[in-house]
């Protein structure tokens, strides 16, 4: 706990001392960071099957969980209703990615493209409403509408070139987060 006499110095160093001496959690997390963002990088079609199968089983987990909400107490007809159909609808938009592959990278594919369109038309519609920013938000607006169709046109490629940038951030990140773990040892040694 800090006093009112203390310098900003000394919590600056007292917080920089209560991370470092966990800096082996950084270090984990840079570590994490680079070996994923490698297979990423190395295996990109792999990466991709990965996550179709997690958003596969998140899909099935997650409208099963919905079909059981719509059996709660104290909901209207409609919002029942709509628990069962995104309930019903999620398990099998899951079960459909695990027939195949192939499938489970289209469905993949169909639902980033469709988030790009949405985060798209959600820029342009705030630039319409909003003065500040507005230049930008139309820019950005149009380059994930841009994005959206792409993917929903050639989604085996958009995906693998997305698995290469997501493997690439991930490298960087980890390689930053390695060097901040051992600096900040470094730093607690000073301390100590």
């Amino acid at each position: 706990m800090t006093t009112v006499d203390q310098s900003p110095a000394d919590v600056s160093d007292s917080a920089m001392g209560a991370i470092g001496r966990h800096w082996g959690v950084l270090l984990f997390l840079g570590i994490s960071s680079l070996v994923v963002g490698i297979i990423a990088v190395v295996w990109p079609a792999v990466t991709v099957l990965v996550l179709a199968v997690l958003l596969a089983v998140y899909l099935i987990v997650s409208g099963i969980f919905e079909i059981i909400r719509g059996f709660g107490s104290g909901l209207s007809g409609g919002m029942r209703a709509l628990l069962f159909i995104t309930g019903i609808l999620s398990v099998i938009l899951g079960l459909l990615m695990f027939r195949g592959a192939f499938q489970a990278v289209e469905i993949l594919a169909i639902l980033v493209g469709i988030g790009f369109l949405f985060r798209g038309f959600g820029a342009i519609f705030l630039a319409a409403e909003e003065k500040e920013g507005r230049g930008w938000n139309i820019f950005g607006g149009i380059i994930m509408l841009i994005g959206g169709v792409v993917i929903l046109v050639w989604p085996a490629i958009s995906l693998v070139t997305l698995a290469w940038v997501a493997g690439i951030w991930l490298i960087v990140g980890g390689i930053f987060e390695i060097i901040a773990a051992f600096r900040l040892r470094s730093f607690l040694k000073k301390t100590a």
